[in-house]
């Protein structure tokens, strides 16, 4: 099969496309046919090795854990799929990557993907849906009437945490630059915040939640904003826990872990209407060093997918 691997960190030139066996696959396992792997920022720090401290890769590795795709083979325990089965799914990061034409995935981390859209704009979904659902709905516990801040509103976990929350009845504050506006605005987001004309903490106090997409000292900022008994919820670094208890708030750090109920819910959601989902940019396998390189100078408009299995790229 046709796959990217990388022999040591580095550099996204480091990324290199070869021919190597198909994975076995466990009892529980499913050997899925990928159709598109989705890009993400994480992968670059797998490639670069600014994860090594957390997770340690074995040479050579396949990075990629956001894919979709078809069920080529099944697990004699495998219960809840078949053959032909069109999946999504957010392997744990623990194993080898999506960017490959076959990937064996444990079965409680793979969901059917949605019935309405495509396979390019499923394998965009699971990692960043995920953390907006994680965030919000396992760990926020958002309630009707809540008031929430967003930082990073218009960006790709922003985009699903703001429908998620105005699904669940919360009343939803945005930042965004100013290109972010108009998306903000088609989501029905309460009010809009550009950041680059108004600091925010001048306009926001006394929410219930503050969904930090964007770190640094934005996260620092937000202490000041949140009502007692509030909530600091961040994926991008750990809020100080000194600061959240002399503001008298629970600030905690959330890392989205593999889930197929999280999967079938946002399935579920986005079939019944209730998620938007953008397109992706389409990248061939072949260009994975070019969508590595787009994430890290920041030219990339929209998520990128990787083609595996050359659907658009004859």
């Amino acid at each position: 099969m046709r796959a990217i691997q990388i022999d040591q960190y580095g550099k996204a030139d480091l990324l290199q496309i070869r021919d190597i066996p198909k994975p076995s696959f466990k009892t529980n396992e499913v050997l899925v046919g990928v159709q598109y792997s989705g890009v993400n920022p994480i992968d670059l720090k797998f490639r670069s090795g600014k994860m090594q401290q957390q997770i340690s890769k074995t040479f050579p590795f396949i990075p990629g854990w956001e894919l979709a795709g078809i069920v080529d083979k099944v697990g004699d325990s495998v219960k809840r799929f078949k053959v032909g089965d069109a999946v999504y799914s957010m392997p744990n990061s623990m194993q080898e990557g999506s960017y490959a034409e076959y990937i064996s995935i444990d079965e409680n981390e793979v969901a059917m993907k949605p019935e309405t859209i495509s396979f390019a704009q499923a394998a965009a979904i699971p990692m960043v849906a995920g953390a907006a659902y994680t965030s919000l709905v396992k760990v926020g516990k958002i309630k009707p009437g809540q008031k929430i801040l967003i930082h990073g509103a218009a960006g790709a976990v922003g985009f699903f945490a703001v429908q998620i929350a105005k699904n669940e009845g919360a009343y939803v504050i945005g930042t965004a630059s100013s290109e972010g506006v108009d998306l903000l605005q088609s989501l029905g987001v309460d009010e809009i915040i550009d950041y680059t004309k108004t600091d925010f903490t001048t306009v926001v106090k006394n929410v219930d939640i503050v969904l930090d997409l964007v770190g640094g000292e934005t996260q620092l900022k937000s202490f000041d904003v949140i009502k007692k008994g509030g909530q600091l919820i961040s994926i991008t670094m750990p809020p100080s826990q000194e600061k959240a208890e002399g503001a008298g708030i629970n600030a905690v750090f959330v890392y989205t872990n593999p889930d197929y109920e999280m999967l079938e819910e946002i399935s579920a959601m986005i079939d019944n209407g209730k998620l938007k989902v953008n397109t992706p940019m389409i990248l061939p396998l072949d260009d994975a060093i070019k969508a590595h390189e787009m994430i890290e100078q920041r030219t990339a408009k929209t998520k990128i997918v990787l083609d595996v299995k050359n659907n658009n790229f004859q």
